[in-house]
């Protein structure tokens, strides 16, 4: 099963990207790899490490972070040396905003089992969270060059939002539309692209792309926000109202209300 951890949806999380949990391939890819490192350690009981690492699979689902990371590190305690158990220390770490934590337990990932992508991926998340673009879109091109891959669309993304931190909004919006017209859409996609052509001056493609948003994903209220906002900006605050006032009614109290009531007061 995977997570996609869209920091993206805090306020540096649009500029953040989608990490990965390890899948059962993965797993199987990163231990093959290390048969030498495994066979150095003292593997007491592996049965019982992967009834922890499911136990902490469960936790982290259930965003307890804390206790996840405990299971896998005890898990790794019981028997050493496996990839995936570093990979999902590190997601914790990542949706702590552990980062350099996060970042140490990806790298050991990849010692032990160095084509192992999901922790490639979740690395290179971590570098665009330290801010560490060019390290960030390294991971994230190497990444997309393992052709089995099944969510490299997310991936897409990923570098579509490490291109646009660069300022490099063509190949932004070359990754981001990729992401955007994939057979299951990234959310996260169709906000950031937007974000690019309003640096592009391109309002309108903007609009069509977050209308096109609002209505593919009505349960997710960024977009709902982020087209009233831009009706705002252009003047279009009867557009906006019903949209920003959808934002009040559903998310009462919350930060996003109050900013869609700020919108609406007259200047």
């Amino acid at each position: 099963m995977r997570w996609i951890v869209c920091p993206v949806l805090l306020t540096v999380a649009a500029l953040q990207g989608c990490s990965s949990a390890a899948s059962t391939a993965g797993a199987d890819s990163a231990r093959a790899e290390a048969p030498k490192k495994q066979s150095q350690s003292n593997v007491k009981d592996p049965l019982a490490s992967l009834t922890l690492m499911r136990q902490g699979a469960v936790l982290l689902q259930q965003e307890q972070y804390q206790q996840a990371i405990e299971k896998f590190k005890e898990a790794d305690r019981v028997a050493p040396g496996n990839a995936t158990v570093h990979n999902m220390i590190g997601l914790c770490n990542l949706q702590l905003g552990q980062y350099d934590t996060a970042l140490s337990s990806f790298n050991t990932a990849l010692e032990l089992a160095p084509s192992f992508t999901d922790a490639r991926n979740n690395r290179g998340t971590t570098y665009l969270a330290l801010g560490q673009l060019r390290l960030a879109e390294v991971d994230f091109l190497a990444v997309l060059g393992d052709s089995t891959y099944p969510h490299r669309y997310q991936v897409y993304y990923n570098l579509g939002a490490t291109y646009f931190q660069q300022g490099q909004l063509g190949a932004a919006e070359e990754n981001l539309r990729k992401a955007v017209t994939a057979p299951f859409p990234v959310f996260e996609a169709f906000i950031r692209l937007a974000d690019v052509y309003r640096e592009q001056d391109r309002n309108g493609d903007a609009l069509e792309l977050l209308e096109e948003a609002h209505l593919r994903f009505p349960d997710r209220p960024e977009a709902t926000f982020a087209l009233g906002k831009l009706l705002v900006d252009l003047g279009r605050t009867d557009e906006a109202r019903p949209y920003l006032e959808e934002i009040i009614s559903k998310e009462p109290g919350s930060e996003r209300a109050r900013q869609a009531a700020a919108l609406l007061k007259p200047s």
